[in-house]
């Protein structure tokens, strides 16, 4: 494989795209199969100003299918994606190659201190994806410059099958040292490749710090790049991660200690305990209540659109006696033990609080949520708790539901 470390001019795509494009017949003709870029290397770093440009994109995507196709070579990288409603625009990566490989990843961590989530929307989907080269089918992993610092993102990938991990980088020289570190330590403790593509040079106001390199299993240094505009290649052989795993492996999926239910369910107080500490690691908390009787796909969808909007999100569950003071004698289905231990054991939710009063105005005063969720039926006005969350300078999000069904239409359908 090969990385193309260079300085992309400010908003001058022709420019960019000539010489990824040498770049490109270059490392094919070396025998490379895949070639790495930095981040948005065919732009640069975009203000909100620039989003005019994301209209360009298709006709240069156009281009490098036809690049790659000609050259028997996958072109890694991201653009600016807009999507097709025009309404948001993304950080991208797009693996491009022969016989049609088109592939791509939407930037999840957005780096707020450049101002990248005022121009871009985040993503909410790793991907993973298996592409045949000449001599094996290896599996590859994508992630863009600020996911770098997180290892859960990079763990998970590795636990899909993952052998090598891509990072395209906009990363500054003041910070080079973290690059380094950090694509040393996910290729150590995930006992996988690792190669990162960063710009070089003087961009706009930043000085992009280079440090492109290719990492083995053990964290040995395969490849190089010196300072200035470089293309370094390396061989990888794939039976290396075995071989590095016989020793010991480390690269597993969590076992005995993933997070389970019962841990999840807390009465008032001891959850106040539990997000007063995470209010002050300066996490964002997400809440949302409801009687969640029979759990249904509505409801799943539901709770995974909440728990994107923060760090994590705490259920508050109305009580079997709540539930017959809203719906009747005849309600709920499952009582409140149930009905908790299942809703702990999503995925998504990180935390379930049972409360008594027909609504969870005490409880939401009391923990105060960053943000405070209710279904799109709901008109903000109306939803209890909005004013607190408000006043404390959080905010309301109202998510429409994506199925069409809930608990008492199934229970007509009994």
């Amino acid at each position: 494989m090969g990385i193309f470390q260079f300085t992309p001019r400010e908003k001058d795509i022709h420019a960019n795209w000539k010489k990824v494009e040498s770049a490109t017949i270059e490392t094919a003709e070396a025998g490379g199969e895949l070639l790495l870029l930095p981040e948005l290397w065919a732009t640069g770093p975009l203000s909100e100003a620039d989003k005019y440009l994301a209209h360009e994109i298709p006709g240069l995507l156009s281009k490098l299918k036809i690049l790659a196709e000609t050259n028997g070579i996958h072109i890694v990288g991201t653009l600016p994606e807009l999507e097709e409603s025009g309404e948001k625009l993304f950080n991208t990566t797009y693996v491009i190659g022969p016989d049609n490989t088109f592939h791509k990843y939407r930037k999840i961590h957005l780096f707020a201190p450049m101002k990248e989530d005022h121009v871009f929307s985040p993503g909410t989907d790793p991907v993973a994806l298996w592409i045949p080269l000449r001599k094996t089918e290896p599996g590859f992993g994508l992630i863009t410059c600020f996911d770098l610092r997180f290892p859960e993102l990079v763990r998970h990938l590795v636990c899909q099958g993952v052998d090598l991990v891509l990072l395209s980088a906009l990363w500054p020289l003041s910070r080079r040292h973290h690059l380094e570190l950090l694509m040393e330590s996910r290729a150590i403790e995930n006992q996988c490749f690792m190669a990162g593509a960063n710009a070089w040079g003087m961009i706009g106001g930043t000085e992009f710090g280079g440090g492109s390199k290719i990492i083995g299993p053990r964290g040995e240094i395969l490849a190089k790049a010196c300072d200035g505009e470089t293309i370094v290649l390396a061989d990888l052989d794939m039976d290396e991660i075995h071989t590095a795993r016989q020793d010991f492996f480390t690269a597993h999926a969590p076992r005995s200690w993933w997070p389970k239910a019962d841990p999840k369910i807390l009465d008032l107080p001891s959850l106040n305990t539990a997000v007063n500490r995470r209010r002050k690691a300066g996490q964002k908390m997400v809440f949302t209540n409801g009687c969640f009787d029979l759990l249904h796909a509505g409801h799943v969808s539901y709770l995974e659109s909440a728990r994107h909007l923060g760090d994590y999100l705490v259920v508050g569950l109305n009580s079997d006696k709540s539930v017959r003071e809203i719906k009747g004698p005849e309600r709920p289905i499952n009582p409140e033990a149930m009905r908790a231990h299942v809703l702990a054991g999503l995925a998504a939710v990180d935390y379930v609080v049972i409360f008594n009063d027909p609504t969870p105005l005490n409880l939401i005063q009391t923990i105060v949520p960053h943000v405070l969720v209710k279904g799109a039926d709901w008109e903000e006005k109306d939803i209890v708790g909005a004013k607190t969350v408000k006043n404390a300078g959080g905010h309301v999000a109202r998510i429409p539901f994506v199925h069409d069904i809930s608990t008492s239409r199934i229970l007509k359908l009994l």
